[in-house]
């Protein structure tokens, strides 16, 4: 078996020292984290919030200058008083593909997965960290599914480095787009989705079957575009600009079917990456069959009109995460987080479930 490390198979803490880690996603505009409590109505938020970075910090998700990342996750343990961390690996960083093999004992699956790493991703086997999860096979009568999620060592080595520069300990890791779907997929359900994730700089498409990850794609546009577009229309600043959006596109109002009309070609470029995304995906049809519903998230999710228009478009039920969906349930506990606030947490909600 090869030296390297893996994902949280082998940063799995000892459960008595579950309790004080906390999960932190870095993005290109801040970092945001969430530490949870056991209670007897489920897990429920116990520190959560949200430390901003100056522009250029973090690039596509390349920590760009490190001090000022290491000094937000100073302030995060300090507001936690956490010892250790469950973090993401960005999106940008990581592979996801889908193989196939003979009938094997549990304890041959990985060797035999260090040979195909070379076959699906640009990264041997000694460069690379993976996880996998074996999956129902749907077409076949033997042999295994296997869905791997990978990253590089070394970018993995580098986000180790600057979590323990903050006196933080790496407790377990994993992609972001896996952590999203443990986060808004009810635990069990069986169904085929597609989650579209609404970053700031780019949107994440995931192909889920089973609560697992099969397929990801990103769009080089999000969040931000529609900023602009309403800066541009509405005559103001950035700043400003956001504050419109969360005052009148996040409520149905007299005025948001006006501004919905000045982001429409951005909304109708991500329905019809979307299409082509779910396109490519029923196209193997020998892996599953086709989607049964979209699941939104980010905050811009809660834009009026964008689920009701990729609804009507794609031909699908599309509904708005709900990132809590596997904590608690809303008849026993309501969370101080808005729901617009609480869709920029679907990473760290589904890691603080590992």
């Amino acid at each position: 078996m090869s030296h390297k490390a893996f994902y949280s198979k082998l940063f799995a803490p000892p459960r008595f020292l579950e309790m004080s880690a906390v999960s932190v996603e870095i993005l290109q505009t801040g970092v945001c984290f969430l530490t949870t409590k056991s209670t007897s109505r489920g897990l429920l938020p116990d520190k959560i919030g949200f430390i901003p970075l100056a522009p250029g910090d973090v690039v596509h998700g390349e920590i760009v200058r490190r001090e000022p990342v290491i000094k937000a996750l100073f302030e995060i343990k300090r507001r936690t008083n956490a010892t250790f961390v469950r973090f993401s690996v960005p999106e940008e960083k990581t592979y996801i593909f889908k193989t196939h093999l003979p009938d094997l004992k549990p304890e041959e699956v990985r060797d035999v997965l260090d040979f195909k790493l070379e076959e699906n991703i640009p990264l041997s086997s000694k460069e690379a960290v993976f996880d996998y999860d074996i999956m129902p096979a749907r077409k076949r009568s033997s042999g295994l599914d296997v869905v791997v999620s990978a990253a590089p060592l070394k970018a993995v080595e580098d986000l180790q480095s600057i979590f323990q520069a903050a006196g933080l300990i790496p407790a377990l890791f994993g992609p972001e787009s896996n952590s999203v779907a443990k986060s808004v997929v009810r635990s069990g359900n069986e169904q085929v989705l597609v989650i579209i994730n609404i970053r700031e700089a780019n949107v994440i498409l995931s192909w889920v079957v089973n609560g697992a990850v099969y397929q990801t794609s990103s769009v080089n546009f999000g969040s931000s575009t529609f900023t602009e577009q309403i800066a541009k229309y509405c005559k103001v600043s950035l700043e400003e600009a956001v504050k419109i959006k969360a005052e009148k596109l996040y409520h149905d109002s007299s005025e948001s079917a006006d501004l919905f009309s000045q982001i429409i070609n951005t909304v109708s470029a991500i329905k019809d990456e979307v299409y082509k995304f779910i396109s490519y995906c029923n196209d193997k049809a020998e892996v599953v069959s086709g989607a049964d519903r979209v699941i939104v998230c980010g905050q811009d999710a809660m834009i009026v009109g964008l689920t009701r228009y990729l609804s009507s478009n794609l031909n699908l039920p599309v509904e708005v995460a709900n990132v809590w969906t596997n904590h608690f349930s809303f008849d026993d506990y309501i969370p101080e987080l808005s729901q617009a606030e609480s869709l920029n947490y679907a990473v760290v909600s589904g890691l603080s479930l590992y």
